[in-house]
């Protein structure tokens, strides 16, 4: 019994196509016009495969079609695979055989029904255990199909003529309907993950960079209402108390404004929380939200904990400040870098390490890093820096930064325990 590789191949190729316009489906993923536009991109996918099947022996057809149908339940749900079965449906019927479109109406109905039935558990599943479920997915399938194959040869009374070509017929089924299944599933899980950790990125770097504006700008404003009312102080008594009884007129106005300052600052230490957790879990949730950026730059990211004991941190303050550096670090990086993120305990005292192999930071750069003020003219969005110093002494840790030009730089946290 041969089955031609050529034909193997194709079908193989022509259930992977939808992959193409996956993305599509991704970014709409709630979206009705996606699960149609899935519904009808897979149906069209198994009609191909129905118009370029596989031979085996003397005539024998068979396709992928039920893999097709298989992803579009799972992924689209009962509307997207309703439009790929009724797609698969009414091109049977189009080729003629009653018999045998009303066997695969009852194939198309029976696979929608277990599918939707298997279909919740399996998008909870996390995304390895999907990977591995997708084998069990596609043995269903295969399943379905040859009971469809056995069904329409015992009506016909050719169960003889099925015995001699059933083991390779079905053996070769069965692993390619395992290898296409799990093989699509592995693709658009990768990318839907990939999806998923970008969105993650963008959405921590917006929040981190509205946490660091708003700040440095509490921050500075106080600075400036700070000396305001030194001057107000000093220039009384020296006007006529017309002018004095304005003054301190101002001098109310700007005691109002830094309440309203302190009221926003306190309100987001409320926000940061005291909430701890460990720091191996931390560390892994900082390089899973940043690992799309490092692979749009090409910096390789790898994580180094080698603490003696499990060691929990505060939570939104640390994770912020890990994630300030790091991607910093990524920005210094060059493609083909890397960047380290490392961990370890000495007397009571937790060290945290980011190191790049990155482009460096001249000496008289950095002291002026180190020594960063409000009034240096630098931007807000540059000064990241000074809310990560901040953060860092809030929670009684120190901040330091070694560099050499084109050989890199280590930043060390250092924190008590």
């Amino acid at each position: 019994m041969e089955v031609l590789f050529a034909d193997v191949l194709l079908n193989f190729l022509l259930i992977l196509t939808p992959l193409y316009f996956f993305q599509f489906i991704i970014s709409n993923y709630n979206s009705i016009g996606a699960r149609v536009f899935l519904g009808v991109l897979l149906g069209l996918a198994a009609i191909l495969c129905m118009l370029f099947p596989m031979v085996s022996g003397d005539g024998f057809l068979w396709d992928l079609r039920w893999v097709a149908l298989l992803i579009s339940i799972v992924y689209g749900g009962i509307l997207s695979g309703g439009i790929t079965a009724t797609l698969i449906i009414l091109f049977r019927f189009s080729l003629g055989g009653f018999q045998g479109a009303l066997i695969v109406v009852g194939v198309a109905a029976a696979l929608i029904l277990v599918f939707l039935f298997v279909r919740r558990g399996f998008l909870r599943l996390s995304f390895q255990l999907r990977i591995l479920a997708s084998g069990g997915l596609g043995i269903i399938a295969w399943g379905m199909a040859i009971g469809g194959i056995v069904t329409h040869f015992t009506l016909n009374g050719q169960v003889a003529e099925l015995r001699e070509i059933a083991f390779p017929v079905f053996s070769s089924m069965f692993i390619l309907y395992i290898v296409s299944s799990v093989s699509f599933i592995y693709f658009s899980e990768n990318m839907r993950h990939y999806t998923t950790l970008k969105n993650e990125a963008l959405t921590t770097e917006k929040v981190n960079y509205i946490t660091e504006v708003g700040e440095l700008l509490g921050n500075q404003l106080t600075g400036h209402i700070e000396q305001a009312e030194k001057h107000l102080r000093e220039l009384k008594g020296k006007f006529s108390s017309a002018d004095n009884a304005k003054l301190e007129a101002i001098e109310v106005e700007l005691e109002q404004l830094n309440q309203a300052l302190n009221h926003y600052t306190s309100g987001q230490d409320a926000l940061m929380g005291t909430d701890k957790k460990s720091l191996s879990i931390l560390t892994e949730e900082v390089v899973d939200s940043l690992r799309p950026y490092a692979e749009q730059k090409g910096v390789r990211m790898t994580v180094d904990i080698d603490l003696l004991e499990e060691v929990e941190v505060q939570y939104v303050q640390v994770k912020q400040v890990l994630i300030n550096l790091v991607k910093n670090a990524l920005d210094a990086t060059p493609k083909g870098g890397q960047v380290t993120l490392s961990a370890m305990i000495k007397r009571n005292w937790l060290y945290i390490y980011v190191d790049d192999s990155g482009i460096g930071i001249a000496q008289d750069q950095l002291v002026g890093l180190m020594d960063l003020t409000y009034g240096s003219g630098s931007s807000i969005a540059g000064q990241g820096l000074r809310v990560t110093q901040q953060l860092v002494r809030e929670l009684e840790g120190t901040f330091s930064i070694t560099s050499e030009v084109q050989k890199g730089t280590t930043i060390t946290l250092k924190f008590p325990l």
